[in-house]
């Protein structure tokens, strides 16, 4: 089989241990779902139990509230569709700034993301949604076929003969007492963790994390109609989850750790390809095309890389033509030819100019992570600590602020010519007038 010289979300030709890594990863994914049904076809660990034990005396639930194919729907394939629909047809619409279209002049309402951009984040998204889902599904059948935990129903799933009591010393059965279908005995003893339960939040909470990226929900604009939809999957897992305990098909306590191994694996995912949502500079984007061999930079001092090696994240095409137009008369740095600053627009104290090199790629200026050569720049700078703020004082405590009327006067000193409402006794100079104020003759009123 012939290995493709590039992806198809990249201009340049690839390296084949690049195209090799993405398709190794599905390889992965093809990997943990046969894994998956091997567990699954091998009979589990069976614990002894007492026939006294009043938790494992519950009524076998013929029919399931959500039964499995339900719960696959649920946190699975709405989450697929959810995601392929939102990234070509919906990213962009919630930008507070949309770019201009050059030929009629309005605002392109989807935003500034062309096709191979959406394409790039629709593979990012969907892979990692099936590596959430299969971790969850290998590591919560692993669990469950070395536990052995008995379920809540398990009594009545195992039928014991008649007759049937615990076992001296110790007072506990086993399986062996049991006359029910071989099945359920053999599901009975999968309590331990509850794969309804890290599935959902495995494939759910990915997803509000996912939400939570393109909504850029942590940008400090407090709007709240995001965060409710962002929640609205966690709680649709809750819900699957607890419908677990309502059927008596798990513990509590099987419940809530089959959930927190959902969130783990989800969130293990989602940064595999997604940085941080606490980093809403960079809206939800997802890494770059991967390389190996270079270390990624800060932003501070990001270069140029004529390879396109690099691991850094891009600059925000949003935020370019913002700015782009109050840049145009700025001098560029000597030693940085072709690029431009970019002041960050949230603090209006600072001082210090970002290097920003031009963008050569593309006549309509825009970045995305489906770009083969990053090293180019970055999107935003995140924080202010190292811009120059006039209106901080760099040292713990001033020594004295306190005002002092006769500060001026005792100090052989004159108040500054700024000063236009002087306070009283304060003598203001101005050698050029030849007069101070004091001097000044009085208005008729």
């Amino acid at each position: 089989m012939e290995i493709p010289a590039k992806l198809p979300f990249s201009k340049r030709r690839l390296r084949p241990r690049v195209v090799i890594s993405y398709i190794f990863d599905y390889v992965i994914l093809i990997a943990c779902v046969i894994g998956f049904w091997i567990l699954d076809s091998l009979e589990p660990y069976h614990q002894h139990f007492s026939l006294r034990n009043i938790s494992l005396q519950y009524p076998y639930a013929v029919h399931e509230r959500i039964p499995i194919q339900y719960a696959l729907c649920i946190s699975g394939v709405f989450p697929l569709v959810l995601i392929i629909v939102y990234t070509l047809f919906i990213d962009g619409l919630f930008s507070h700034h949309k770019p201009l279209d050059p030929a009629s002049g309005k605002r392109k309402l989807r935003g500034p993301w062309r096709w191979k951009d959406r394409l790039w984040e629709m593979n990012c998204g969907i892979l990692g949604l099936l590596l959430s889902q299969a971790l969850a599904f290998l590591i919560t059948q692993v669990l469950k076929n070395a536990c052995g935990k008995p379920r809540p129903d398990l009594i009545d799933r195992c039928q014991p003969r008649d007759g049937s009591l615990d076992m001296l010393p110790y007072g506990l059965s086993n399986s062996t007492i049991c006359t029910g279908e071989a099945k359920l005995i053999k599901d009975g003893f999968r309590s331990w963790p509850s794969g309804h339960s890290s599935s959902s939040f495995a494939g759910l909470f990915y997803t509000s994390m996912w939400l939570g990226g393109k909504f850029h929900i942590m940008d400090n604009r407090g709007e709240t109609w995001k965060t409710l939809l962002v929640t609205i999957p966690i709680l649709a897992a809750t819900l699957v989850a607890v419908s677990r305990i309502m059927d008596a098909r798990h513990h509590p306590f099987d419940v809530i750790t089959g959930s927190l191994l959902g969130v783990v694996c989800a969130i293990v995912s989602y940064r595999q390809y997604f940085p941080p949502i606490t980093e809403s500079w960079r809206k939800g984007r997802a890494y770059p095309i991967r390389t190996w061999g270079t270390e990624p930079t800060a932003p501070i001092d990001a270069k140029f890389n004529a390879l396109g090696d690099s691991t850094t994240a891009l600059r925000n095409p949003e935020a370019e033509r913002l700015n782009g137009s109050s840049m145009r008369g700025r001098s560029t740095s000597p030693h940085q030819p072709g690029a431009s600053g970019y002041a960050n627009p949230g603090n209006p104290y600072t001082s210090q100019v970002y290097p920003r090199r031009a963008h050569d790629h593309d006549p309509d200026g825009n970045w995305s992570s489906s770009e083969d050569d990053v090293g180019n720049g970055y999107e935003m700078q995140t924080g202010y600590a190292a811009a120059q703020n006039p209106g901080v004082s760099r040292s713990s405590f001033d020594a004295n602020t306190a005002y002092h009327p006769n500060a001026y006067q005792s100090q052989g000193h004159t108040a500054p010519a700024s000063l236009i409402n002087p306070p009283p006794g304060v003598v203001v100079s101005h050698d050029h007038l030849e007069r101070s104020l004091t001097d000044a003759p009085g208005r008729e009123v």
